[in-house]
């Protein structure tokens, strides 16, 4: 170690026991970043000298003199450069060698019924059937503190419908700049330049650094055995599991989102111009066709009211408030909108109640609905820039009050958990329910038993 060196480490020691001796916790701008080579290990690591005590130290056999002299506040660093404690944590940490090398530590592993790369699923939810595989996440409690602490750490995960998991893609090797996506493979002549995309441009596994994002249903939480039960997994089974996170969809879904080339090959494939990518032949589309239900509309607007007519035959209009510049002969846009959602429920609701065990027999279902939007995501200017604030309604709240049919024995008594069940089948089924969640939109309703109706 040079003479210098060998000063500023005695200057910070002495300084660190002084601190200690009065009571005094040091403060972080004067922890220094070491580089430690440890006897059992021959490459160079960074390291962090702990603020409890200067004897966990005790390894360092080398110092170095640009982060030392970048971080001691004891007037002998470069007197031309700012105070150490002038500078911010992220210029410190650049400045740091711990910027050059950044390691983690898994805490759970994957399990799964995928043994090898070939054959996962590359987007499950896109994949049908293939797409459907269960597995799960295997918490390691010594990664975590111990058993006590690694259940502390899913407290509460059993809320949420959706997990992002971060995981190590332990069996990839190299990357390469410019990659063909699975979904552009079968692009030919005019179509075949379009191939290669910029691999951060892509959800290629193969990258600089193998992170892979997965966003997996979460099942059930089984706390005995440290595990969450996972659904529509890809991952390879024992792959290291480096962070799991909620999925919020208030945070992490963003429905007005541009796709780049993919929105492209959808558009294509949607018009025809392409032909869709198959995972199973052809079997799922089929079947999607099958049930597809369609439905037309057709209109005619002048100024701020128009006048529909369904394929069915049936007339609609619609208006706005004359403070917004219409004449108010017929109801707003968005009143027909939540018109839709009660119908909806309603319908949904009827067919949910049949299919269950015991069967609840609906009489009706009185609604009292509401619902609010910031009218700035219509409205902002300038006309020619997307608005920052979305245009769609925010919240839906209210309740729906449900009174059964009292003959026979079938609803004898509806428990809360059937009542329950009724109201999340029904808005997990209803088409306009879903459409307007996928905007972003929170929907709060709340069922009520309104009792049998003999």
């Amino acid at each position: 170690m040079h003479s210098h060196q060998q000063l500023l480490l005695t200057i910070f020691l002495t300084k660190l026991s002084l601190a200690s001796s009065a009571g005094v916790r040091p403060s972080s701008h004067t922890m220094p970043c070491f580089i430690t080579k440890s006897p059992s290990c021959s490459s160079t690591q960074s390291y962090n000298l702990p603020r409890q005590s200067p004897a966990h130290c005790q390894c360092l056999q080398s110092v170095s003199s640009t982060t030392t002299s970048s971080y001691l506040s004891d007037g002998l660093e470069d007197p031309s450069g700012p105070a150490p404690n002038d500078r911010s944590y992220s210029d410190q940490f650049k400045e740091s060698p711990a910027f050059d090398s950044i390691s983690y530590t898994p805490i759970a592993i994957a399990q799964s019924p995928f043994k090898e790369r070939h054959g996962a699923p590359r987007q499950p939810t896109t994949e049908g059937k293939r797409g459907q595989h269960s597995g799960s996440i295997r918490l390691l409690p010594d990664r975590l503190g111990g058993v006590e602490k690694a259940l502390a750490c899913i407290d509460d995960i059993d809320n949420f419908s959706h997990i992002i998991v971060l995981s190590h893609l332990h069996l990839n090797t190299g990357y390469n700049e410019r990659v063909t996506p699975p979904r552009l493979r079968h692009l030919q002549g005019k179509h075949g330049k379009r191939k290669k995309k910029g691999v951060l441009a892509t959800r290629a596994p193969h990258r600089p650094n193998h992170i892979g994002l997965s966003v997996l249903k979460l099942d059930s939480v089984d706390r005995d055995n440290l595990q969450l039960n996972v659904r529509s997994t890809d991952l390879i089974d024992g792959t290291p599991i480096l962070d799991i996170k909620p999925y919020i969809k208030q945070y992490d879904s963003f429905p007005t989102a541009l796709s780049g080339w993919m929105d492209e090959i959808e558009r294509m494939e949607l018009s025809g111009e392409l032909p869709k990518v198959m995972h199973d032949g052809g079997a799922e589309e089929e079947e999607a066709l099958r049930h597809r239900k369609s439905y037309s509309i057709s209109g005619t607007g002048r100024e701020s009211s128009v006048q529909m007519t369904t394929n069915t035959g049936h007339e609609l209009f619609t208006d706005v408030p004359k403070k917004m510049g219409g004449t108010d002969s017929a109801p707003q846009p968005v009143e027909h909108l939540l018109a839709a959602l009660i119908g909806c429920a309603q319908a949904t609701a009827m067919f949910v109640g049949r299919s269950m065990a015991p069967r609840l027999l609906i009489d009706r279902i009185e609604f009292d609905i509401k619902a609010h939007r910031d009218a700035r995501g219509a409205v902002q200017l300038p006309i020619d820039e997307t608005p920052d604030i979305p245009a769609m309604l925010q919240y839906v709240s209210g309740t729906a009050k449900v009174f059964f049919k009292g003959d026979g024995d079938s609803t004898a008594s509806v428990s809360p958990e059937d009542l329950c069940t009724l109201g999340e089948q029904t808005e997990a089924r209803c088409p306009v329910a879903n459409m307007m969640m996928a905007s972003g939109c929170a929907m709060d309703i709340d069922w009520i038993d309104g009792g049998n109706v003999k």
